[in-house]
């Protein structure tokens, strides 16, 4: 029976798909001085984060998922202007990245 070190997996899968980052960093503008905020690419959420994003999909708010996605950043964000529905656009780009499909149609699905 295999032994596996889940951190060494983790690891191994990083390495291995360098164009997936842990974290997804975005600002709200192209200003040089806009606020970065960053929220875990889903593959790499805690359990705690997970958890929060189950109950907002449950619920179906969009309110409650921007803030499972931000967490402490949620004031912030829309405090500068930022939109719930861009938080929503911003989790439908990520799903369509992790499943896209090649030129023949194939999907590329992790």
């Amino acid at each position: 029976m295999a032994k596996y070190n889940l951190q060494a997996v983790r690891q191994k899968f990083k390495e291995s798909h360098p164009e997936i980052p842990e974290w997804i960093e975005f600002t709200l503008n192209d200003d040089k001085n806009a606020t970065t905020f960053r929220i875990h690419h889903p593959l790499f959420q805690s359990n705690d984060e997970r958890r929060a994003m189950n109950r907002a999909r449950k619920s179906q708010d969009d309110f409650e998922m921007g803030n499972a996605l931000l967490g402490d950043q949620w004031d912030e964000y829309e405090a500068e202007g930022g939109q719930v529905g861009d938080l929503m656009l911003l989790v439908n780009q990520i799903g369509d990245d992790l499943t896209d499909v090649d030129d023949k149609g194939n999907p590329t699905t992790l």
